[in-house]
Formats: structure tokens, C-alpha cells, sequence
């Protein structure tokens, strides 16, 4: 509990701050409701964590604990919300605001300043804490969720509603695909990454010794033959490589799929030493490619193609 600077004014259960209302509790640490947190709200929490306090969490930490609580809020609402940094200034400019109105002497809180002070906070504590940017009506399509917004700016009337199954089935099913596809990649990179130290354990193993390369053994025509080390070779990778017809061609009569086509072409740039982040290397880029590269390749088939001028049939039950 919080002791009121101006000796608290006690109710049957809680005292009353100056600038702040009823006083902390624990269970001002959990923001709920079904609209958009208050300033009020976001307050209480932030001093309900008790931030810079000996043991305790810090300003920051306390901030950005606050902060996962409000942003379910925004996401059911689906209004976009500013930067975690932005967010947590705002918070703890608030904070400080209050602290600074609460810090007013008792002789000068009954006068007309003051008097003004208090309602602008208790004006600005009561609205809704606005978090989003500047711009959120041209990044929201949404009539209903505009509607929404409108009400929490003014009346704070709308609520949240029933979230609509269709909508949430279609985010389910995209999150599957997501994982999936992240699954499908890592197990490739997993096994690219074990048939790699494979091949570099057999690599070794038929190396030459560095002193032989040089030596001469006699063929069976008595010519000598000179053996040399490889060195490797330098090559130019183009960022869409994997866009290119004939390597489409290729990891199709591979039967590979796009995600192993990707993890390939990313294994291999990344094991010459090379940026993988200058090229297209993407899951989504293989399966756009080899869609789009079939394609052609079939129209040009079929353009090419010239039907016979008779043709042999052939039936059963004869």
C-alpha cells in the first residue's frame, strides 16, 4: 500500500492517493477487460510492479512486463501498435507525470493550478492510452476494427466481440503451414548438414599427402605423370539462382523438393565460405520458381509439339 502524501484518507477497505485514487494492491498487476487498456490501467500496473525498488524488478523490467499485457489487447482488436521502445517512453513519461503531480506539497494542492493539473491527469488517466501510430486509420482495412478504434479515441462503448471461428481457423491453419515449412527446413539443414561431414570425412580420407603432389609416378607407357592438388575454383552465384530454368529442370528430375533444393543451394554457398543473405535462398522462392519455370517450359513444349498425321489405337477385350 502507498502512503498518501497528504495523510491518507481512509474507506472501508483502502486508502485514497492525492492524483492517483484508491490505493495499490496486487491485483492492480494484472490488466483485464474487454476493450483497450486506460491510462488508469496501465498506472496502476506499472506501480503495482514496484519498479526500481530494492529486490525488486527495475523500471525497465517493470516496463516491459506492462507492455506484454497490453499487447494481446491490440492484437484482438487487430490495431497495429508503435515500437516496444516508443511504448515503454510513453509509459514512462506517464509514470513520471503522476509522480510529479503527487509530489505537490499539501499547501498548494487546494489551489487553482493544481485544481487544473489533477483534472487534466484524471482526464488523461480515464482515456483510453493511446499506443498506436500516428497513421493506424491508413494501416487498418477493417471497417469494424476502425469502428472500434473511433469508440476507444471517445466513448470507450465497443467491446471486444466474439472472435469471429472462420477467421481463427484461418490463422490456425496458416500458423501450421508456417511451422511446418520451418520444420521441413530445419530437418533438410539437419540432414544437408550430416551428409556434408560424410562427404569431408571421405574427401580426406582420398586427399593425397601433401608431400606427393609434386612426385612423379611412371605410366605403363613409361611417361611420367605429374600429380597436383586440387585447388578449388572461384564462382559467380547470381541472387536468384534459383530461378534459373535449367537448375529448376535439374532438382526436378532430382525429385527434390523446393525445400530441399533450398537448404542445398543454402549449405552449399554457406560451406564455400560465402553471404547466403545476398541470395534468394527462401523455401518460398524455390516453390515460386519451379511453379512459374514448369509453366514456361510446358507452353514452349506444347508450342513445339507437332501432332502426328495418324496415330495408333489400341483397345482391350479384343
Amino acid at each position: 500500500m502507498l502512503p498518501s502524501p497528504t495523510g491518507p484518507c481512509q474507506t472501508s477497505s483502502r486508502s485514497l492517493v492525492f492524483g492517483l485514487g484508491p490505493s495499490i494492491t496486487s491485483e492492480d498487476g494484472i490488466i483485464t477487460g474487454a476493450k483497450l487498456p486506460t491510462g488508469r490501467q496501465i498506472l496502476r500496473c506499472m506501480l503495482a510492479k514496484k519498479p526500481g525498488g530494492n529486490g525488486v524488478l527495475s523500471q525497465f523490467e517493470a516496463t516491459k512486463g506492462v507492455l506484454e499485457q497490453v499487447r494481446p489487447f491490440y492484437k484482438r482488436a487487430n490495431i497495429p501498435m508503435v515500437s516496444d521502445k516508443h511504448a515503454c517512453h510513453k509509459m514512462v513519461d506517464l509514470v513520471n507525470a503522476n509522480n510529479k503531480l503527487r509530489k505537490i506539497s499539501q499547501a498548494k494542492r487546494s489551489s487553482e493550478t493544481t485544481a487544473k493539473q489533477l483534472e487534466k491527469m484524471e482526464c488523461r488517466l480515464d482515456a483510453t492510452f493511446p499506443l498506436w501510430p500516428p497513421n493506424v486509420e491508413k494501416l487498418i482495412d477493417n471497417p469494424e476494427d476502425l469502428a472500434f478504434l473511433a469508440s476507444m479515441k471517445t466513448d470507450r462503448v465497443a467491446t471486444f466481440g466474439v472472435l469471429d471461428k472462420k477467421l481463427q481457423l484461418k490463422v490456425k491453419r496458416r500458423e501450421e503451414r508456417q511451422a511446418a515449412a520451418a520444420a521441413r527446413q530445419s530437418r533438410c539443414e539437419k540432414e544437408l548438414e550430416e551428409i556434408t561431414a560424410m562427404s569431408s570425412l571421405v574427401s580426406e580420407s582420398d586427399e593425397e599427402p601433401e608431400e606427393d603432389t609434386n612426385t612423379v609416378c611412371p605410366t605403363s607407357e613409361g611417361e611420367p605423370s605429374h600429380k597436383r592438388k586440387k585447388t578449388g575454383t572461384n564462382v559467380f552465384i547470381p541472387h536468384d539462382i534459383l530461378s534459373r530454368p535449367s537448375v529448376v529442370s535439374l532438382a526436378t528430375r532430382l525429385k527434390m523438393s523446393p525445400t530441399q533444393q533450398a537448404a542445398f543451394t543454402h549449405g552449399l554457398v554457406a560451406e564455400s565460405g560465402s553471404e547466403c543473405t545476398y541470395l534468394s535462398t527462401s523455401y518460398a522462392t524455390a516453390d515460386r520458381a519451379r511453379r512459374q519455370v514448369l509453366e514456361t517450359i510446358s507452353e514452349e513444349r506444347h508450342k513445339q509439339w507437332t501432332p502426328p498425321p495418324s496415330c495408333t489405337l489400341h483397345w482391350d477385350s479384343k
